[in-house]
């Protein structure tokens, strides 16, 4: 399945995809809760990005080791992390072997870069990576919802920030493939310096998206022997109207 070029646009991701994004915060207040009620010390993000979970983890005193595969979005991340207990690692989660924890995230959907057999794998190696008792937190889109009216707020995106002196904008439109269940994205990312000509970045990729039940089947297929499921930053979860799911698990 196509992913998307990272490194390009990894200069650019945090004011398109976590600028003004509260549902970020609010996913570590939640996860923080989540972490000391099970008496969670070290944690591993898996594709961690530019470390908005990573990071705010690390804040908030626990000892995390955090991989991607992009070294550009790593790069980023690191200079967040200045001084925090936090090791970075560049690895792609599908081989990553990164030792025991008491809890693993994959966060923000990035399961959905998988095909559906490299997902059952991983929930495999993540479950691996767990202590006993060891909790796992993952989230991706839900297809029934995105099948209905939670789709057109995914359905196109345009933004602009002032980012180094530059005039970025950015432009996303998505498509529903429903028989393949993958949510098909394309996006333009056009920076201008002045009178000069414009920069262009232009991708596209495809996600895979799950309902409700094939989620719990995967993730029960891993082994893991308690599966929760929240809708967006630990909200109650309605299996036709939560635009995504946050699946809890424990080992």
């Amino acid at each position: 399945m196509k992913q998307p070029d990272y490194a390009a646009y990894a200069r650019f991701y945090d004011y398109f995809e976590l600028a003004g994004c509260e549902e970020s915060e609010e996913l570590n207040i939640f996860l923080d809760e989540l972490f000391r009620m099970n008496s969670i010390k070290t944690v591993v993000d898996f594709a961690c990005g530019t470390g908005a979970q990573a990071v705010g983890l690390a804040r908030s005193g626990y000892k995390v080791t955090a991989a991607d595969l992009s070294a550009e979005m790593l790069k980023i991340a690191r200079k967040k992390a200045t001084g925090l207990p936090v090791k970075f690692v560049t690895a792609d989660m599908r081989v990553a072997e990164l030792g025991c924890h008491d809890a693993a995230i994959c966060i923000f959907n990035a399961i959905g870069h998988l095909t559906r057999e490299e997902c059952a794998d991983f929930f495999v190696r993540a479950r691996n990576h767990l202590n006993p008792q060891g909790v796992f937190v993952a989230d991706i889109l839900n297809f029934k919802a995105m099948s209905g009216k939670a789709f057109a707020q995914y359905r196109r995106m345009r933004r602009e920030a002032i980012i180094d002196g530059l005039l970025v904008q950015h432009v996303r439109n998505c498509t529903l493939l429903k028989e393949s269940r993958q949510l098909k994205i394309e996006s333009l990312t056009r920076s201008q310096d002045g009178k000069n000509t414009p920069r262009e970045i232009r991708d596209d990729w495809q996600m895979q998206l799950y309902d409700s039940d094939e989620f719990y089947t995967l993730l029960k297929s891993a082994g893991f022997s308690e599966i929760n499921f929240f809708g967006p930053v630990g909200c109650e979860f309605d299996s036709e109207t939560s635009d995504s799911i946050l699946a809890i698990c424990q080992k």
